[in-house]
């Protein structure tokens, strides 16, 4: 027999998750997750104010961007904040930025793509600091960090 409530802890690297499962009316349940002691919601709200993210697939049709399998390659861009840690797919890399007129220019190179990450003044003390990511001299779009983090995932999914 097994219990249908309750919650399980789990371990993802050193963060300690909890899934709980509770009853509802009309023989229903509901499901919540907690990450670091905080909701899903709370830690993704945390998440969006201390990282920018950018999601960069270099084009299928460009040499350049393909791996020897001729697939694009992915790079997930994080930029940390309070730090200004740069992580190119969950890898911290060591960068140096370049003062330019205005802000900033991190430049940095993989596979051969160049990408630069300006940070730049909004002109706005309330916005502060605008981080854009530019991928052989062309913008990158910021993703959304709630977005990806609300994206459905099979327990059955491999990688």
């Amino acid at each position: 027999m097994f219990k249908l409530v309750g919650e399980d802890t789990f371990h993802i690297d050193q963060t300690r998750c909890i899934i709980r499962v509770d009853p509802a009316p009309g023989f229903k349940y509901e499901y919540s997750l907690y990450i670091d002691g905080k909701s899903h919601e709370l830690y993704t709200d945390e998440m969006t104010r201390q990282y920018r993210l950018w999601l960069y697939t270099g084009n299928a049709a460009d040499a350049e961007a393909t791996t020897t399998t001729g697939a694009a390659q992915e790079y997930r861009i994080m930029l940390k904040l309070d730090t200004l840690s740069l992580f190119v797919n969950d890898e911290l890399r060591t960068e140096e930025s370049v003062f330019v007129h205005g802000g900033t220019d991190t430049k940095f190179l993989l596979q051969d793509t160049e990408f630069v990450l300006q940070a730049r003044s909004s002109g706005n003390k309330h916005d502060g600091i605008v981080h854009t990511l530019l991928a052989n001299g062309v913008a990158v779009p910021e993703a959304k960090i709630q977005e990806i983090m609300q994206e459905p995932v099979s327990i059955l999914q491999t990688n």
